[in-house]
């Protein structure tokens, strides 16, 4: 198993993602949503956009919604998938089984997730996780057979848990799995939220049973990321200062800059985990200066750095001859590598 797996919603506050990354965080599900528990209304966790834009380009993301038994599963699936067609995600949607506020029966509880696992598959073509605790699937749920066809997120604090488990009849161990895919095995207590960057000072931590090649290769990350990210993403598209201090004139079309003579050219490269960095005209991360795209497996000329506040730009020079400005660190996130 490896660690940390990380998950947050709103209750982390304004996430510093340098924090966040520098405390080893391997992948994170983030909340999307859930169902107000009084009248069935679903909702959109307010940090859920601002915590895909943060990460989701940076480490392996999931998403996650919190389910409520009481409710219209299919209807709660439905608006979760919306949220999803929106954002990047590379690990499965999961759905969060922990509540029964109604003390609805085991045969209405077992439709509503059927239901909603369900519309998920048939939406985005693949099966969710479902994360709950031992005693209260058991209790709760019972042990309908089609879970196992379901990765299991199980949620049990402690220092040691079995894999595979060996004691089927422990009320721990919820039914009918045999083992588990993802253990949180800590949570709000644990005084760690200021270390990954989170406003609280509790954040949950998770263990996956799978190696990092495992992970990474699940998620398509890496050298297998997922395809069809052809747009080459950016920094947060926020405006750097200009370094000249002046408006653009002319007709508002901009030419790269000439490089620079400089005896520290060197050789660069993309940092692994990302598919492609826009290539600018400027210092700036306006979506109209894109002259090119830095790629995966392309190793650039870098003839000039400047820095602006905290952020550092290369100006670069493409294999094909394009020469623009590429974000080296922009928002204390390393985008950009010298090679060695």
């Amino acid at each position: 198993m490896i660690e940390p797996i990380i998950d947050v919603s709103k209750w982390q506050g304004e996430i510093d993602a340098k924090k966040m990354l520098d405390a080893g965080t391997l992948a994170m599900y983030i909340k999307a949503g859930g169902t107000d528990k009084y009248n069935g209304a679903s909702y959109t966790d307010r940090r859920f956009r601002e915590n895909a834009e943060k990460f989701s380009q940076r480490v392996p993301c999931g998403y996650y919604y919190f389910f409520y038994p009481h409710f219209d599963g299919a209807k709660q699936a439905k608006y979760f998938c919306q949220l999803l067609k929106s954002v990047k995600w590379n690990l499965p949607p999961a759905i969060d089984v922990e509540r029964n506020p109604h003390n609805v029966s085991k045969a209405r509880f077992q439709k509503e997730i059927k239901e909603f696992v369900d519309v998920v598959e048939n939406e985005l073509n693949i099966k969710s996780v479902i994360y709950t605790r031992g005693w209260f699937w058991n209790d709760n749920v019972g042990s309908p057979a089609w879970a196992k066809d379901y990765k299991l997120w199980i949620a049990r604090y402690g220092e040691y848990l079995s894999h595979p488990w060996n004691n089927a009849h422990s009320q721990l161990q919820p039914r009918p799995w045999t083992d588990f895919w993802l253990w949180q095995y800590s949570a709000d207590k644990n005084k760690q939220g200021h270390k990954f960057g989170g406003a609280s000072s509790g954040i949950d931590k998770n263990k996956v049973n799978m190696t990092l090649d495992e992970l990474y290769a699940f998620a398509n990350w890496g050298e297998q990321e997922q395809p069809d990210t052809e747009e080459a993403p950016t920094p947060d598209n926020e405006e750097a200062p200009d370094p000249d201090h002046h408006e653009d004139e002319g007709n508002g079309e901009e030419k790269p800059e000439e490089p620079a003579a400089s005896s520290h050219t060197h050789k660069g490269f993309l940092r692994r985990g990302y598919t492609a960095l826009r290539l600018r005209s400027r210092p700036t991360t306006h979506q109209s200066n894109t002259v090119g795209s830095i790629k995966r497996g392309y190793n650039f000329t870098v003839h000039k750095e400047i820095q602006i506040g905290d952020d550092l730009w290369w100006l670069i020079e493409l294999p094909d001859k394009t020469v623009g400005w590429g974000a080296r660190r922009y928002q204390s996130i390393n985008f950009l590598e010298p090679a060695i």
